[in-house]
C-alpha cells in the first residue's frame, strides 16, 4: 500500500509567481483551522481534488449546504484565498488539507467515504516526458473507488484535448467499475451544465478553448 502512495506523488507549485512573501508560520496556524484527520463515512461527503483558488468548493459548499466539503491542495496561495472565503462568508463545512490526495486516501481505512469526487482543471502534464505526472490514470481510478459509495461519482472537467483523449482512453480501461454518465449526451461542453466558473475555467475561455466535462459513476 504504501509503496502504491510513494510512488504517486503530486506534482506542481506550491507558491504563486508573486514576490510578496509568504508567512509560512502564520499559514500553517490558520490551515490548522480547517483540517480533519477523520471523516465519517456515514455522512455526506464531497472530495475536491486540486482545490486551486477555491471557486469550486464554495459552489459545492452552498449547493450542497447538508454535505461535507473536504479539499486538498498543496498550492498555499490557493488555499490562502479559500480560507479568506471560508471566514468571510461563515462557511462551517468545507475542510481543507495541504497537500495532495494520496495524503489523505493513505490515512483512511479502505472505506465507502465520499458521495463525489470532484477534479477540475487538474494540471494536463502536456509534455510526454512528464506523462507519469499526470493525476488521472488508471492506477488512481482503480484506487479510489475503494473511498467511494456505491453509485457515487467522479466528475472531472479539462480543457486539455490531450488530457481529453487520455480520459478516454482511463474510462475504457476502468469500465468495469465506473460508468461513464453522460457519455450519450449530445454535447459534452461545460457550459451545458451547471458548474462554477472558476478562475482556470475562464482562462480556458478566453485562450479560445472549449472545456470538457466528465460525470463517472460508479457501479
Amino acid at each position: 500500500m504504501n509503496n502504491l502512495f510513494n510512488k504517486n506523488r503530486i506534482y506542481g507549485r506550491t507558491r504563486g509567481r508573486s514576490k510578496n512573501k509568504i508567512d509560512l508560520e502564520k499559514y500553517f496556524h490558520e490551515i490548522k483551522k480547517f483540517s480533519f484527520t477523520k471523516i465519517n463515512p456515514r455522512k455526506n461527503n464531497i472530495l475536491d481534488i486540486g482545490t486551486g483558488y477555491g471557486e469550486t468548493s464554495i459552489f459545492l459548499s452552498n449547493k450542497y449546504k447538508s454535505s461535507n466539503i473536504y479539499t486538498c491542495d498543496k498550492y498555499i496561495n490557493g488555499n490562502i484565498t479559500l480560507i479568506k472565503k471560508i471566514k468571510s462568508l461563515n462557511i462551517n463545512n468545507i475542510f481543507v488539507h495541504h497537500g495532495n490526495v494520496w495524503d489523505i486516501l493513505q490515512k483512511l481505512e479502505k472505506k465507502n467515504y465520499f458521495d463525489s469526487v470532484w477534479i477540475f482543471f487538474p494540471d494536463p502534464w502536456p509534455k510526454k516526458k512528464h506523462n507519469k505526472r499526470k493525476l488521472l490514470n488508471e492506477v488512481f481510478f482503480r484506487e479510489i473507488t475503494h473511498f467511494i459509495k456505491n453509485d457515487g461519482n467522479i466528475k472531472i472537467a479539462t480543457d486539455s484535448s490531450q488530457y481529453i483523449l487520455h480520459i478516454l482512453r482511463c474510462i475504457h480501461a476502468i469500465k468495469d467499475q465506473f460508468y461513464w454518465e453522460n457519455q450519450f449526451n449530445l454535447f459534452l461542453n461545460y457550459e451545458d451544465y451547471q458548474l462554477p466558473q472558476t478562475k482556470y475555467y475562464k482562462k480556458a475561455i478566453f485562450g479560445g478553448k472549449r472545456p470538457f466535462f466528465f460525470n463517472l459513476k460508479k457501479y
